[in-house]
């Protein structure tokens, strides 16, 4: 597949993740779409490292180049949220920062407040605890999509081998 459509195939969950947020306000539609766009996400992004497996860049780059998106709207959301005051934050940058792991929030929220001092409490902590938890998800599913793609095509190999 052409590298730049793996490069473009990278912004998907940002693109799903601000959908998911947009239309999680329209009633019934919102709520279909609040369980299902997650779970569709998670799997493109397990496929699209399955893609990556296949463009010639090694695990360290395909992980890298494939959750680059990722890495920079962690950066982002740090600088806005942590090191920004309320004054100075930007008003697109701020919630764009959050859209790449949007989809993840279902399955690492529970998780992410364990790091609170109160019990059922939702705080910043239990914001960015979410922010990297979701993209280490989204990580190890990348990786394994792309070690999904590798072993696939070298049995591939191995079996036209054989005959």
């Amino acid at each position: 597949m052409n590298r730049i459509i793996l490069l473009l195939l990278t912004f998907v969950p940002v693109v799903s993740g601000y959908l998911l947020n947009l239309l999680v306000l329209v009633p019934g539609l919102g709520t279909l779409l609040f369980y299902l766009l997650p779970c569709v996400t998670l799997i493109f992004w397990f496929f699209l490292g399955n893609l990556y497996s296949k463009s010639g860049w090694n695990l360290a780059q395909s992980t890298l180049i494939g959750n680059g998106v990722g890495f920079l709207s962690l950066i982002l959301y740090f600088w806005q949220f942590l090191l920004c005051s309320d004054d100075s934050r930007n008003i697109f940058l701020a919630p764009f920062s959050q859209e790449f792991t949007a989809n993840t929030n279902l399955l690492t929220a529970r998780l992410a407040m364990l790091f609170e001092a109160e019990k059922n409490t939702i705080s910043q902590t239990t914001m960015t605890a979410m922010q990297v938890l979701g993209l280490v998800l989204m990580v190890l599913l990348f990786m394994l999509g792309y070690g999904f793609g590798k072993r696939r095509s070298s049995s591939v190999i191995r079996e036209g081998q054989e005959s």
